[in-house]
């Protein structure tokens, strides 16, 4: 994600099978290529957000969100705080 496109194509390139094939195997184990995604996307924001100073702009734009107000309707979707107040949260530990 930091570096390149994340999409089911590439991943499926990234592991040599058919894109097909991956949405199958993924479909078999309960899970979806977007599932995972946002799992991947999520540990990776709570750890921008504690661990580093990045800005909400620096770490939407690292996960390939289109903008912060994406980025932040997400967050919130998966963690039920907005990042700025799961960040805060995280600082007073």
């Amino acid at each position: 994600m930091l570096t390149q496109e994340c999409s089911v194509a590439r991943a499926a390139v990234q592991l040599r099978i058919h894109e097909r094939t991956l949405n199958r195997r993924l479909r078999a184990q309960g899970t979806s290529f977007q599932r995972e995604l946002d799992n991947t996307r999520h540990e990776m924001a709570r750890y921008f957000l504690g661990e580093t100073s990045m800005s909400l702009a620096k770490i939407a734009e690292a996960l390939a969100y289109a903008d912060t107000t994406a980025f932040s309707r997400a967050f919130k979707r998966w963690s039920g705080v907005t990042p700025t107040g799961w960040r805060a949260g995280k600082a007073k530990r």
